[in-house]
């Protein structure tokens, strides 16, 4: 060649051919015990980046886990404002994350109760035939339903019940009941972890799903929750 010596050609690249067709092999130093620590270097890599990965996911899913993490309580509330003093039953979600309430059984002294008029049937002297027209006669507030989605950092209503000082009968033994309230409780959060807790624990135990029972507390109970009619409250 003009100008130059003439070059050799390349060696070509050693291939191997396999059922996921012709590949490259990586070129050899022509010494077999570097050729094999060049290996066995490359799988160890490849290993720990698999590894690596793989912790990281789990980490990842741990984050997720903790910043959806729901946690219900039981609590009870004795206010004083606008010239009345209630006496409150509520659950609270004192976790990060939202909570799906799917089971609520309410017992008071280990009897179950659908609703805060059998609750105060049990406890309280409150009559069995009493009447929706009869709420404000005891002191009725507010009571709600419990069991559906409680955001983190807000509570649902179970009961709240105002102190009528020429009635205070009712009012006082629903306060002194709350010694003898228990719970059974089972609810998720928004990634599918479930716990069943009784409401006072700081350990709830972690459950693969919520059962549902006929002990279950809807709202009113007594037969009122099948009633389309709302109580009126004279005044409203």
């Amino acid at each position: 060649m003009p100008g130059g010596a003439d070059r050799p050609p390349a060696e070509p690249l050693p291939v191997n051919t396999g059922a996921e067709g012709v590949h490259a092999e990586p070129k050899r130093t022509g010494h077999r015990l570097l050729d094999l620590s060049i290996a066995v270097s490359a799988i160890l890599i490849s290993l720990t980046s698999l590894a690596i990965a793989i912790h990281h996911g789990r980490v990842q899913q741990e984050l997720v886990a903790a910043n959806s993490w729901p946690f219900l309580t039981a609590l009870t509330s004795n206010d004083f404002g606008e010239g009345q003093q209630t006496f409150s039953l509520m659950i609270l979600n004192s976790g990060v994350g939202p909570a799906k309430l799917e089971k609520l059984v309410v017992r008071y002294d280990r009897k179950p109760v659908r609703g805060w008029v059998e609750l105060l049937q049990a406890c309280c002297g409150l009559p069995p035939d009493f009447k929706q027209s009869e709420f404000q006669d005891i002191g009725f507030v507010s009571g709600g339903r419990a069991k559906g989605v409680i955001r983190a950092n807000q509570h649902v209503l179970l009961l709240r019940l105002a102190r009528l000082p020429d009635r205070p009968q009712i009012w006082e033994r629903f306060g002194a009941s709350r010694l003898k309230l228990s719970f059974e409780a089972c609810y998720c959060s928004i990634i599918g972890e479930c716990w069943e807790s009784d409401l006072q624990t700081l350990n709830p135990r972690s459950a693969q799903q919520c059962q549902v029972t006929p002990d279950d507390y809807i709202e009113v109970g007594a037969g009122f929750d099948d009633s389309p009619d709302l109580p009126v409250i004279e005044g409203s």
